[in-house]
């Protein structure tokens, strides 16, 4: 009885938590192949580095995608988005939409098809490509690694609709007409200009 108490209640498992022994192993890998400060900006992107799954296969991201099957339910497949250089803003060269649809069904379990034999087996001519989310296509999101410039100059051109009249939208406007125009039966009232770019007949196709 006593000892039964002095042992206290069984451990309860953790499947967010992993053993020192796995990540540091996985630490030390990295830092022989790639060198202690990509080893640094994995372990800080990942938050966690496990060491116990398979490869599974890559994508055109980079990504790599494990699997392990004696880890919990849930906790199975994960991804490990590419290393990223540098030392600043980190968290803003990773986003989970790098996550291609070809694996996207097989990383949340929505079937077991690993992403490139479901490329291959499902693919079509006229699939358009991946894009990341547009929020990524930013000039301060596209910055070389260890640039800190404020302005961002160094970032590729933003890549995402900007709206008329939006900030930072240099394209002209054009000249606005009228919001609303009541129908006229006759069609004697002449038609008020459209709200858009000067240019209509290259955004609209309307002569």
């Amino acid at each position: 009885m006593v000892a039964a108490l002095k042992k206290g209640p069984p451990k309860i498992y953790d499947p967010t938590t992993h053993t020192m022994r796995g990540w540091m192993k996985r630490f030390n890998e990295t830092w022989k192949a790639q060198g202690f400060g990509m080893a640094y900006n994995k372990l800080r992107i990942e938050n966690a580095m496990r060491g116990d799954g398979a490869l599974v296969g890559t994508d055109a991201n980079g990504n790599k995608y494990f699997e392990n099957l004696k880890a919990p339910t849930g906790h199975t497949r994960w991804v490990e988005y590419p290393t990223v250089p540098g030392v600043w803003a980190l968290e803003d060269k990773v986003d989970a939409s790098m996550v291609s649809p070809d694996w996207h069904g097989w990383l949340h379990y929505m079937h077991d098809i690993p992403g490139n034999q479901a490329a291959a087996k499902f693919g079509q001519p006229f699939k358009m490509p991946h894009r990341v989310n547009q929020t990524m296509l930013r000039p301060q999101y596209t910055t070389p690694a260890g640039i800190t410039s404020k302005d961002h100059e160094e970032g590729a051109p933003a890549a995402f609709h900007m709206p008329p009249g939006q900030h930072g939208n240099e394209k002209p406007r054009g000249r606005l007409g009228a919001k609303y125009q009541a129908w006229d039966p006759s069609g004697s009232t002449e038609a008020s200009e459209l709200r858009n770019y000067a240019d209509n007949s290259n955004t609209l196709h309307i002569p």
